[in-house]
């Protein structure tokens, strides 16, 4: 497979009701789970509001300002089956700014606000300001298939960050990569704390469970060692990765 929607929709014919991402906040002991059917449920959705409300065309930067949750992988995989390029970098300007509504935007771009209750649904009140809009009040509206207008291809931009810009075939080779160096199997569960706002970070907390056909468990909160070790336990997760 050599672009990422594509890489989702064989995951998906494969076998639909495996687990793909585990959220769990340590502070609020909240968990919220997507099998892959679910996850892709979610991703056409996000897609649809990028392509038909917020009118993202192929090519266009997003900037993703989300916490660890498991919408960032969601927002992300969105971005690219519309073929839009996640922006990790303020060099350039975006043309979109997501963001959680723990937050304020770090860009003067279109604002997109994203509630962070364990299950989504509209921003705080408060939260959306200016000419940014609620995609919790949007969503859902979506159809639970995406029909992209302009489909990547492997050499669609699909990533940029300091080092400059991968496409859609480079993001899936570097995640390949991250897998073997951190010594994650096919079908193995990884545990993750890493920031979803950086190249590595994404590479690793989304595109890393895909490529090896596994899964993901996202670590928010801050916690011990000892409940760390815990909570990978519980999870049967394969490798930990309590990066920041």
């Amino acid at each position: 497979m050599d672009t990422v929607p594509a890489l989702v929709a064989a995951l998906l014919a494969r076998d639909p009701s495996r687990p793909l991402v585990t959220w769990f906040d340590l502070g609020s002991s909240a968990r919220v789970e997507l099998s892959r059917a679910t996850a892709a449920n979610w991703v056409a959705k996000t897609g649809g509001l990028l392509q038909d409300d917020l009118d993202v065309s192929a090519g266009d930067r997003v900037a993703l300002s989300l916490p660890v949750h498991w919408q960032a992988v969601t927002w992300a995989l969105g971005c690219w089956a519309v073929g839009a390029v996640v922006q990790c970098s303020d060099e350039v300007p975006p043309d979109l700014e997501v963001y959680g509504d723990d937050r304020g935007p770090r860009t003067g771009a279109r604002g997109v606000v994203v509630g962070l209750a364990p299950f989504g649904g509209p921003a705080r009140p408060g939260s959306v300001t200016g000419n940014a809009v609620d995609a919790g009040a949007l969503v859902l509206g979506h159809p639970d298939e995406l029909v992209a207008d302009d489909p990547p291809t492997a050499s669609s931009p699909a990533l940029v960050g300091a080092d400059g810009v991968l496409d859609q075939a480079a993001v899936l080779t570097a995640a390949v990569e991250l897998a073997d160096r951190i010594g994650l199997g096919l079908g193995a569960r990884l545990l993750t704390a890493a920031a979803t706002t950086t190249v590595d970070g994404l590479l690793e907390t989304v595109l890393v469970p895909l490529v090896t056909g596994g899964s993901v468990v996202l670590v928010a909160g801050v916690a011990d060692a000892e409940a760390l070790a815990r909570l990978a336990e519980e999870e049967q997760a394969d490798v930990v990765r309590v990066t920041a």
